[in-house]
């Protein structure tokens, strides 16, 4: 039991230090993944923004809410804990969206981009279905 409080008393004194890497850890990295792919940018963004301010709430020692709900500071410092660290979970999940993989639609195409196949093309096409 000692050694949680310890764990706990520490986190809780750096806990704006905490705050300022995960913020930074967010914007550098939705920054890198998703250079001008802003739907995505914005998604992950508010998606670590969300679930970060549960756990910074949670070393603060306030209200723990991840949307509507939530767990006040009153209540059991178990459930606290264990709603901080799905927040923190969900978090780190965060980092490992990569989006959805864009397809090529038929729309993006300019006329110069269809070709009529080749002969050989046409051959090997035929020699598939035999």
């Amino acid at each position: 039991m000692e050694m949680e409080n310890g764990a706990l008393g520490l986190l809780k004194r750096y806990r704006y230090l905490i705050l300022l890497l995960m913020v930074a850890a967010s914007l550098v990295s939705a920054t890198v993944r998703f250079a001008g792919d802003w739907r995505n940018f914005w998604t992950v963004l508010m998606l670590q923004a969300w679930f970060g301010q549960a756990v910074f709430a949670y070393l603060r020692g306030g209200w723990v809410a991840i949307g509507p709900g939530g767990v006040s500071k009153d209540a059991s410092p178990t459930s606290r804990a264990v709603l901080a660290g799905a927040a923190f979970a969900i978090y780190l999940i965060g980092f490992g969206i990569d989006g959805y993989p864009k397809k090529e639609s038929v729309h993006d195409r300019r006329p110069s981009d269809w070709t009529m196949p080749t002969r050989e093309e046409i051959g090997r096409s035929s020699d598939k279905t035999r």
